[in-house]
């Protein structure tokens, strides 16, 4: 009776997957093309050389923005045919974006490609991403500068300096908080902040509006080092990597190759960058002292 019963039993089973199986199937399959569809390697366009970015497909579209040479953003195989051009559907930062097929390369890139390709530009230094130092969201999306940027303005944030990886994500989320939350701004209000760690940090990056620099915010970018430097100059690492960025930004079409350097105090009521890195920036390339208002 025993074996009889399990029989049955194993009977029973067989029966239920079998009447069961045109059920369980379906939803099989469609775990399994999810599962397929998200380890598929996502598509980028890279830029031939340098090419605008337009908010719509044709060339009477405003521009939103100009990629560099080799810069990749993820595309969505969208295409439109508009005048003598093949335009393909961009993400440009969660924005819609076109631009022409005829200088672009399409190819396989993953979500780390996508997040830093409009930042770790070649020749760069090291840049920690937004996502990396724990950046808050803006209260509302960047805008972008109309044109390249015309200004460097050169800053210093104060307060104590930081010589690890650790520390300087700790003073760059202050300063977040200080400007968000103390002066009520939509974000961080410089464009990078530079650690005496030798890394650049990304605030709102090459091609956002900033809020560092009153009047010149729409067509001047901001590099401020962590620390204060009235009786001293950052260190060499920190030096290097401002010198870097600003030569990475040249090189990759995001400031202007006629560009102004000035410390922040040449066109404000502040001591700013600190009259010991003012001293020193004074011998850089392109530096134009303004008519600031700060007397020493």
């Amino acid at each position: 009776m025993f074996v009889i019963g399990r029989t049955v039993q194993h009977t029973h089973f067989s029966a239920l997957v079998s009447n069961n199986m045109k059920y369980l199937l379906p939803v099989l399959c469609a775990l399994f093309a999810v599962s397929v569809k998200g380890t598929e390697a996502s598509q980028c366009a890279c830029a031939t050389e340098r090419l605008h970015l337009r908010n719509g497909p044709g060339t009477t579209h405003d521009v939103i923005t100009t990629l560099a040479s080799q810069q990749c953003l993820p595309h969505d195989g969208q295409q439109q045919v508009q005048g003598s051009y093949t335009w393909l559907h961009l993400d440009y930062n969660g924005q819609s974006a076109w631009a022409a097929t005829n200088w672009l390369r399409v190819q396989t890139c993953d979500d780390q490609n996508q997040t830093t390709s409009n930042l770790q530009l070649a020749g760069c230094p090291k840049i920690v991403t937004r996502a990396e130092w724990g950046a808050r969201a803006p209260k509302q999306p960047h805008s972008n500068m109309p044109d390249l940027p015309v200004y460097v303005f050169i800053h210093h944030g104060a307060g104590t300096e930081c010589f690890d990886r650790q520390a300087c994500e700790q003073k760059v989320r202050d300063y977040q908080n200080y400007h968000m939350d103390g002066h009520g701004w939509n974000d961080i209000g410089y464009n990078f902040v530079v650690g005496e760690d030798g890394n650049a940090y990304e605030a709102r990056g090459w091609d956002a509006i900033g809020a560092h620099t009153r009047g010149y915010n729409t067509n001047g970018i901001a590099i401020s080092v962590i620390g204060d430097f009235s009786n001293k100059v950052p260190n060499e690492a920190a030096l290097n990597t401002v010198k870097q960025l600003i030569q990475c930004g040249l090189a990759n079409h995001k400031i202007s190759h006629s560009y102004t350097l000035k410390g922040h105090r040449d066109v404000g009521t502040t001591a700013c960058p600190g009259t010991a890195y003012y001293n020193l920036i004074q011998s850089w390339p392109h530096f134009v002292s303004g008519t600031g208002l700060y007397q020493v």
